[in-house]
């Protein structure tokens, strides 16, 4: 597995990055204007400053909360990094993560390679942890929230959601422990060839097991829960700010699990297309004005998502900037070999 990231390819990663938000940010316009500019006029006008700061302030916490996450998966594996430092990497990566591939899930371990030595077959299971837990703590928000709202149809959806997810919950706690032996029969049937290969496939599993423990794996996806849940409150109060003092976190729960979950089956970079179709289509349902719909999806998209992407790009040029050119030491390069 080997990841170069040259200015050039960041370069280009971050014209797509702003062309991405450029694009977004004109597609709203349009669509709110053509909802009826004086819907519009008058949503703007509803939107209430401290409703906007607590859905700031609820992103915050819930970045808090992944930057943990993170770190109590990587003490998991040895890795002896500092919580800022990973704090630092892990931002960086949102201003590359609206992009083909998910390059900024990428530039993460190659950020830890180049500082610290740390070789891609022991930092990678940090991405398949952080994958994993989201998706688990997404399908539970949003099965809970299902369960808790009024209609015995969307109950039946939370059940048969609940229901899966504890079918790919107990796929990913044996997962581990199968890989392994999959890893040993395909070199059996390759004739034992390319040991090396088969040797970083197997120390990968064995790697990933340790942050696919019952304990670790809890913990990371109850963090994640808890994070996701905190901008379904948020996404309340924007509503409540709007006037709609029915609103709760329920349905706010609901909005962003199931059109962040909406977003990742279109396979656009951060969701993009998806995820606001989604989000607007569920803002509809529970009886917001489509003006006022489209105008909440955008604040929390821009705030949620698209703030976050802009301060990494801020950091990255300092990130690459800042790797040390001298070369690694014995200990890191022992590091990175095990």
């Amino acid at each position: 597995m080997k990841f170069t990231f040259s200015p050039a390819l960041v370069k280009k990663a971050e014209r797509w990055v702003i062309a991405l938000i450029g694009s977004t940010v004109a597609v709203t316009l349009i669509v709110t204007l053509l909802a009826g500019r004086e819907s519009f006029s008058a949503s703007l006008q509803a939107i209430s400053p401290t409703a906007l700061l607590w859905l700031i302030g609820l992103t915050i916490f819930e970045s808090t909360v992944r930057f943990y996450r993170y770190d109590i998966a990587a003490r998991a594996l040895g890795l002896k990094i500092p919580f800022w430092r990973l704090m630092y990497y892990y931002t960086v990566g949102y201003g590359l993560l609206p992009t083909p591939g998910k390059v900024g899930v990428a530039i993460r371990l190659w950020l830890i390679k180049q500082y610290h030595g740390i070789s891609y077959s022991r930092s990678a299971p940090l991405l398949i942890m952080d994958f994993i837990t989201d998706a688990l703590a997404m399908a539970s928000l949003a099965a809970f929230s299902l369960l808790l709202i009024d209609d015995p149809r969307l109950n039946t959806i939370g059940y048969i959601l609940g229901f899966g997810l504890v079918l790919g919950l107990s796929g990913v706690l044996l997962a581990p422990r199968y890989m392994a032996s999959f890893v040993k029969m395909g070199y059996a049937m390759a004739g034992r060839r390319k040991p090396r290969t088969f040797a970083r496939l197997l120390m990968l599993v064995r790697t990933t097991s340790q942050v696919l423990g019952v304990k670790l794996l809890f913990s990371a996806t109850a963090l994640s829960f808890v994070g996701w849940a905190s901008i379904g409150i948020g996404i309340a109060m924007l509503m409540q700010g709007f006037g709609h003092q029915s609103f709760t976190a329920t349905e706010g729960s609901l909005i962003i699990s199931l059109a962040t979950m909406g977003g990742f089956i279109t396979m656009m970079p951060a969701g993009v297309g998806g995820a606001e179709v989604t989000m607007a289509g569920l803002f509809t349902m529970f009886g917001v004005p489509f003006a006022q719909a489209v105008l909440a999806t955008a604040l929390v998209r821009l705030i949620v998502l698209w703030s976050t992407v802009l301060v990494g790009l801020g950091l990255l040029p300092l990130a690459l900037r800042g790797i040390p050119k001298t070369k690694l030491t014995k200990k890191q390069k022992k590091g990175s070999k095990e």
